[in-house]
């Protein structure tokens, strides 16, 4: 999405920045076009993904909400096992929340799963449109969406990469969520599992001993 949203809007900060100009100064607040990863270290140390937790994400909203500059909140949606059972039951009630005290905010959500996801995607679509969310379901659609809204030109796209063009064998490096491993193994696809765990354990205490000793 950073790839795709930093040819069209500029400004452009994040906390996983491209390149070292687009570097977010304090990833708790933003600034100007903002994209946050709130599963980087500094957000999910001793607590869960927002994939599986809502409540980081929650929070960010309702904080950016605030901020009479923000115009849209764009949000990725991921479904699959190891994801929320039902990520929108709990986004959408703050979403309209939201909407009734900015009426001038625009929601889009670029959801990203299958129709054998086990949240069932059309029903989670669904739920988010009759919201008034604006959704999309690849990352091309969004960003045209969003240059659109923002009256930026939208770049030409290059030649689509077609996966039979592509050298196999191919394989993934799953980091963390062993049921991602596990999914791509009972599909026929090769893997290989990293068995990350937090530094100290999620510890903040030991932690912060840690960084001091670096």
């Amino acid at each position: 999405m950073m790839l795709g949203l930093q040819s069209v809007l500029a400004p452009l900060y994040s906390n996983v920045p491209v390149n070292p100009t687009q570097k977010l100064d304090d990833p708790l607040n933003s600034k100007a076009h903002t994209i946050v990863d709130l599963g980087e270290d500094l957000f999910t140390v001793g607590r869960l993904h927002p994939m599986m937790d809502n409540d980081l994400r929650i929070r960010r909203m309702n904080q950016e909400a605030k901020d009479k500059d923000t115009g849209m909140i764009l949000l990725d949606i991921v479904l699959g096992e190891g994801s929320h059972p039902d990520p929108v039951s709990e986004l959408l009630p703050v979403i309209l929340d939201i909407k009734k005290k900015r009426t001038d905010m625009d929601f889009t959500a670029l959801v990203i799963g299958t129709e054998e996801d086990p949240q069932g995607i059309e029903s989670q679509i669904n739920q988010l449109e009759e919201g008034g969310v604006k959704t999309f379901r690849n990352t091309v659609d969004t960003v045209a969406y969003v240059s659109q809204v923002f009256g930026a030109e939208l770049p030409e796209l290059g030649k689509s990469v077609k996966v039979e063009d592509l050298h196999n064998p191919l394989a993934a490096i799953n980091v963390g969520l062993e049921s991602f491993y596990d999914s791509l193994i009972s599909q026929g696809a090769r893997a290989v599992q990293v068995n990350w765990r937090p530094p100290a354990s999620g510890n903040k205490n030991l932690m912060d001993i840690l960084a001091k000793m670096r």
